[in-house]
């Protein structure tokens, strides 16, 4: 699976929303083990612009996510915060890294989603990793239905991140 969404807003920004599935070479190990549910990468990355992002393009996102997950319930959302590129339009005088913010940002996503679908059964579960450059943050999204997978997902995530040591 490879999809990807644009989206604008007011102030001439871009915003692109790629979902891709992992492959089977990269979680071979619980491939079989997750059976039918299907875990996705999901990025949101800026095109153009470095204006803020408004509340009408951070709703959006939810609505983009949450359309997806209905349309695919098995499938478990991965977003992975890195350090890697910097934030644009992050103020300078943040005392945070990348990482957090992009943490920030996307458990305030979950939880307007929360907001805007309470009857959804969907939860976040975050993972922190320690790493020697700091901490990784990574979110799986998911409908409690295939809840059982997560904990299959987060072990072998860790048990990745303790051998890298």
């Amino acid at each position: 699976m490879n999809i990807s969404f644009s989206l604008q807003s007011e102030q001439e920004s871009e915003i692109r929303i790629s979902l891709s599935s992992f492959s089977d070479s990269a979680i071979g190990d619980i491939r079989q083990a997750l059976g039918r549910t299907e875990l996705v990468d999901i990025t949101l990355e800026r095109i153009k612009g470095d204006a803020p992002i408004s509340p009408a393009v951070l709703y959006s996102i939810i609505d983009l996510i949450v359309s997806f997950l209905q349309e695919n319930p098995e499938v478990i959302l991965y977003y992975y915060c890195d350090e890697i590129n910097s934030v644009p339009g992050m103020r300078k005088t943040k005392s945070i890294t990348p990482a957090q913010y992009r943490n920030r940002l996307f458990s305030l996503l979950y939880e307007q989603g929360k907001l805007r679908y309470p009857q959804l059964p969907v939860a976040d579960h975050l993972i922190t990793i320690e790493t020697p450059e700091g901490k990784a943050y990574i979110h799986l999204i998911y409908f409690d239905s295939v809840k059982e997978k997560v904990n299959l997902i987060q072990q072998y995530l860790m048990d990745i991140a303790n051998d890298m040591k």
